[in-house]
């Protein structure tokens, strides 16, 4: 009888161990399949994808946006990455304020100051309300030793969110200056 209870352990191990082995194999062909998926195939699926969402009456524009969002959050300061589909998005969307200010952000951090101008110009004419961009359109000018737009850029902040620390960093801005006499 004892003989008989180890082999039956024995099998519950080795069948154990050959669930554990198929198992793990599935995973990793998994994983394999969608590292190798080509180009072509994930544009399709995208466009099968927006076909679908015509069809079932999805929100598109939510859909396009989320994509709009994965795209910016995936952008790396400095590299100039992205800069052109932002471009690209914009020729669809050109009063689009968020794609502006991102657009305008990328520009300032790979030092395309002259372009981060414009365009933080570009979103103020549709938004004039935006903290956010007159305070970095003001660290532009700052770049560009402007010093003068900068100020009135800064002082903007202020106006429009007073006690905010957006407002209060620009104050700062400005004393700065002052203490260095300009």
């Amino acid at each position: 009888m004892d003989g008989m209870l180890i082999a039956i352990i024995i099998g519950i191990v080795v069948l154990i161990g050959i669930v554990v082995f198929l198992l793990s194999g599935k995973e990793k062909g998994k994983e394999e399949t969608k590292a190798e998926a080509p180009v072509e195939e994930k544009k399709e699926n995208l466009t099968h994808k927006r076909f679908k969402q015509v069809l079932s009456g999805s929100d598109l524009q939510n859909d396009m946006k989320a994509e709009e969002e994965e795209l910016l959050t995936k952008y790396t300061a400095g590299t100039g990455e992205g800069i052109n589909e932002v471009e690209k998005l914009l020729e669809g969307d050109p009063n689009n304020v968020d794609l502006l200010d991102w657009l305008a952000f990328m520009y300032y951090s790979n030092n395309n100051i002259d372009k981060a101008v414009e365009t933080y110009k570009k979103a103020l004419a549709i938004k004039p309300d935006n903290e956010n961009q007159h305070y970095y359109l003001a660290n532009s000018y700052f770049k560009k030793s402007m010093l003068a737009e900068a100020k009135k850029e800064w002082n903007e902040v202020i106006r429009l969110k007073p006690n905010s620390k957006i407002a209060k960093n620009a104050q700062e801005r400005i004393d700065y200056l002052s203490t260095q006499g300009k």
